[in-house]
């Protein structure tokens, strides 16, 4: 408590300091990306610099990154200027709608006065121009000039005044409105037999073992061989099933389990803009609802939004800026706990001889299953109680205060209020939960950020001088109830024999400042900017000096080559911070207790939260970039930009387990260090036709340098017996886990048996760090019809996936079903005593009893080596059409009216099937690379319609 009052003590006197807002606070910056004539954009590359952490607008140009305050946005598009947005406490939460600015052929100007003129040009070009500017729409700063309302024009002494007939009051109303399928290709599921139905070898033989012998292999006889009797039987409407001959003659039917189905996403967005001569007033209105891709259950999202601003107008001293947005979201099939994985891990292992869908109760209301080691996919969708529900409150208040023509003072206050509702629970009989169990979780978060910005710029003939200060002070807090209950004596979730509690509560005050100044020569076309950070925790500790320095030249004004358009060198250093947040939610760390086949029980319960003796994160960055662009032929334009970013993070920060407790820990130092380039070419043809195609390429390498306590290696994903590491000399995140035994020359060794041993210490095994990323962009444009589509590329990069070791153990996998057959095969390696092996084996031979199968002998997930694959993929990740009906009309009325059809995700292309390349497992951030009954890649084709009158 006494470090809290000292900080807030020293920060109600640092906010009349001139200072700058602090780096390395967590939060999601989201919006809508435009061209200039507010058409959406999608497809936009948004990367966070000096790494590979991006993402990409959709078909209604939004998108949403996770990011630190600190943060530069880089949003590149074919045919269009690059941006570099400086992430501020003030996006963190606010939807903004943005344009970007297309690049059109012109002829240059070549002279001393025009040169000079440049040089005088503000540089301030961090953030994306507003749809204040954008054609056909009344400008959003409520300083809208309608030449139709000058009464008079009056000129005196060199000074003109105008007068105005009444000021009148404009209005916009724009809908927008989409409609789409989303479905899963079969194409993108694990391939699974259709031959085999439920059993195992008996006698020599392979049997049917219906479900009431609770058997979960299906090696048992082929399907045809086999017919229904038609008695009364629990597990199936049609009867047993016995031999040929022995039943009525009703052959066995191939039940077709899946659980996905065809689902349906509307979104609807009604705005009303009013727009004075002094003022601008804005309504918001967002609806959405998604029905998950199992055809159960339905999720929602509202948003409302009202926005005001004051004139812009330079007669104006102050400039107000505030908004007010409330968010609900619903989210009714939630995975939670792994459900959805669990859900797909039951649904594929289902013999074909079993149908799901019958009923999920026995006569006793005991659950219906293959197995009773299993869960019946339908049980658990009908009968969980999971659901997220997430409000969040924002209102945000800005002001400018201009001291003179060269400087201003802005403040800025952000307040938000967020709060997440988990609920989970299954019945009685569920696998996992036998007797049944719930639990809620409450999250409470409140922040409140202001800001002071104090900006000066001054010029001259030869130089310019530019003078950033911020300070920012945050204040957090965070309320968390756990709760949960088990053992209940129904199916209900009523008075519960076991129940416990969990509460925490805490608060964070912080302190950031930086001040930063750029000198720029005229002559030399090239800036110096060099500025220090510094923050300070009630919680962490403070770092008061963090350097940046950073060098820009233009040599384009220098070379004089007419078909030099842009030339452009930079280089930065940085050194920085990043705090931990109050609530980790980085939750990889849950499963790691737990192996896959416990995976029935899994809950990621286990939150952690930041602690005192946990230290800041501190980041050293270094970069090199070049930016070029070349006028090929006419109206043909290339665009070519590289940077080479160099990172280290030291006192990383992830859980770490301790007599069986995870606890956080800074644990290790990390280098993350790579190459990008993008290369845009734009060709304007004639009648208003364009094509921009343009390729993005990153490719980057991690490296831990050391580990900060006496542990060998520090899992940080995964499962107990597989998993993502920390280990020092190694690429961060490498997967550990079996592997068979190798002799000195690599070979593998062979038992006595035929098989290959296990080595019995872990190996590493894998690396998910793909050699390279590719984005490959298309867009036409013709009149009013517009196309466009996104390819993304990866080349390499290890997956586990342990999908297709699971299926291949209980026989349903397409691989066991061909390879059960053969015989005679002899591994190739070398026995125990160095020898060439020669022991031929039956992969599948009854006679040698479920013991000698190949698929069953290693265990339920198998040898984590044999898991291992490429993760290689090509996805078409959109393609769009568009016609603008409205499009070079002169009437007022109807401003903007556009239709247009979409797909995503319509072809994907791996070298695994059965899961998403954009997908982690049990969807937690640390998890990428891991694949244990993944979410599988949706696709969807869709409608939408545009309208603002």
């Amino acid at each position: 408590m006494m470090k809290n009052r000292i900080l807030i003590k020293y920060g109600i006197a640092l906010i009349f300091l001139i200072s700058i807002q602090a780096f390395g606070q967590e939060g999601v910056v989201s919006g809508t990306l435009s061209d200039e004539s507010g058409l959406p954009l999608p497809g936009v590359n948004i990367m966070i610099s000096g790494t590979t952490i991006g993402t990409q607008t959709d078909f209604d140009g939004n998108y949403s990154i996770k990011c630190n305050i600190g943060d530069i946005l880089v949003f590149s598009y074919i045919g269009f200027n690059r941006r570099e947005v400086l992430v501020t406490p003030q996006m963190f939460g606010e939807e903004s709608s943005a344009a970007m600015i297309k690049k059109e052929p012109i002829q240059k100007i070549r002279s001393d006065a025009y040169a000079n003129a440049i040089k005088n040009i503000s540089e301030e070009k961090v953030e994306i121009p507003g749809l204040e500017s954008v054609f056909k729409t009344y400008n959003k700063n409520g300083a809208y000039f309608d030449h139709s309302r000058i009464r008079k024009i009056d000129v005196r002494n060199d000074k003109v005044k105008l007068s105005y007939f009444r000021p009148s009051i404009h209005y916009e109303l724009g809908w927008n409105s989409n409609v789409g399928f989303q479905f899963v290709k079969n194409t993108n599921l694990p391939e699974l037999q259709s031959v085999y139905a439920q059993g195992i070898p008996f006698n020599g033989q392979n049997t049917f073992f219906g479900p009431e012998t609770n058997e979960i292999f299906s090696f048992g006889p082929r399907i045809q061989s086999l017919e229904f009797d038609g008695t009364a039987y629990d597990f199936d409407q049609n009867g047993r099933l016995v031999s040929l001959g022995n039943g009525n003659g009703s052959p066995a039917n191939i039940y077709n389990n899946s659980i996905f189905r065809t689902s349906v996403k509307t979104s609807n967005n009604l705005f009303v803009n009013v727009s004075t001569q002094n003022d601008f007033y804005s309504v918001d209105f967002q609806n959405s609802t998604v029905e998950d891709i199992f055809g159960e259950e339905r999720s929602t999202h509202n948003e409302f939004t009202l926005a005001y601003k004051n004139s812009k107008r330079l007669d104006k001293p102050v400039l107000w800026d505030a908004f007010i947005k409330y968010n609900n979201t619903i989210d009714n099939q939630p995975n939670i706990n792994g459900f959805h994985n669990n859900l797909l891990l039951n649904a594929y292992t289902t013999p074909i001889s079993f149908e799901n869908k019958q009923s999920i109760q026995l006569l006793d209301n005991m659950q219906r299953s293959f197995s009773n080691r299993f869960n019946n996919p339908k049980w658990l969708l009908k009968t969980n109680q999971n659901q997220v529900a997430n409000n969040i409150i924002i209102a945000s208040l800005q002001n400018r205060f201009r001291v003179s023509n060269d400087a201003y003072f802005k403040t800025i206050f952000h307040y938000s209020n967020a709060s997440r509702e988990e609920k989970f629970g299954l019945p009685r009989s569920t696998v996992g939960f036998s007797e049944g169990y719930t639990s809620g979780k409450n999250i409470d978060a409140n922040e409140f950020d202001s800001n002071v910005v104090f900006r000066l710029e001054k010029y001259n003939d030869r130089s310019k001088i530019k003078v950033d200060s911020k300070i920012n002070y945050n204040y957090q807090t965070l309320n968390y109830r756990l709760f949960e209950a088990a053992q209940f004596s129904g199916f209900d979730f009523n008075n519960p024999q076991i129940s416990s509690e969990r509460t925490q509560s805490l608060e964070r005050n912080t302190f950031s400042m930086l001040h930063k100044f750029a000198y720029t020569i005229a002559d030399l076309s090239t800036t110096i900017i060099a500025g220090n950070n510094s923050y300070a925790s009630s919680i962490q500790n403070s770092k008061w000096l963090l350097p940046t320095l950073q060098i820009k030249a233009d040599l384009e004004n220098h070379m004089h080559i007419h078909w030099l358009r842009r030339f452009t060198l930079s280089a930065r250093t940085t050194f920085d911070v990043n705090d931990t947040p109050l609530f980790y939610k980085n939750q990889s760390h849950n499963s790691l207790l737990i192996n896959p086949q416990e995976s029935f029980s899994y809950t990621a319960n286990n939150d952690l939260f930041v602690t005192n003796d946990i230290a800041l994160e501190e980041k050293e960055s270094y970069e090199l970039g070049t930016n070029i662009g070349i006028e090929l032929f006419y109206r043909v334009n290339l665009d070519f930009g590289a940077t080479y970013f160099h990172n280290r993070i030291d006192n990383s920060v992830f859980p770490v387990l301790k007599q069986n407790n995870f606890q956080l820990k800074n644990i290790a130092n990390v280098i993350n260090k790579g190459f990008e380039a993008n290369m845009n070419v734009n060709i304007f043809g004639y009648d208003n036709f364009s094509y921009t195609p343009g390729i993005v390429f990153s490719s980057y390498r991690t490296e831990v340098l050391d580990i900060l306590d006496s542990s060998d290696r520090i899992p940080i994903a995964g499962f107990s017996s597989v998993s993502k590491n920390l280990i020092k000399g190694q690429p961060a995140g490498v997967f550990v886990g079996s592997a068979y035994e190798r002799d000195n020359q690599n070979n593998i060794i062979i038992d006595d048996q035929g098989y290959p041993l296990v080595a019995l210490d872990k190996k590493v095994i894998g690396d998910p760090t793909p050699k390279y990323t590719i984005g490959f962009t298309n867009s036409f444009s013709w009149k009013r019809f517009r196309c466009s589509f996104l390819i993304d590329f990866q080349k390499g990069g290890d997956v586990w996936n342990g999908t297709q070791n699971v299926l291949n153990y209980l026989g349903v996998s397409e691989l066991s079903a061909k390879q059960r057959e053969i015989t005679g095969f002899v591994f190739d390696g070398v026995n125990e005593q160095g020898e060439r092996n020669t022991i031929p084996v039956d992969f599948a031979n009854p006679n040698n009893g479920l013991s000698g199968n190949k698929f069953v002998r290693y265990g339920f997930s198998g040898v984590d080596e044999d898991a291992i694959v490429d993760g290689s993929y090509i996805n078409l990740k959109s393609i769009n059409f568009s016609y603008d009906i409205a499009k070079n009309k002169t009437h007022h009325f109807l401003r903007d009216f556009t239709i247009g059809v979409y797909a995503n995700n319509l072809f994907t292309w791996s070298k695994y099937r059965g899961a998403s390349p954009y997908s982690n497992l049990f969807d937690q951030q640390s998890s990428q690379g891991l694949n244990f009954f993944n979410t599988p890649i949706t696709s969807e084709i869709g409608f939408k319609i545009n309208l603002k009158i």
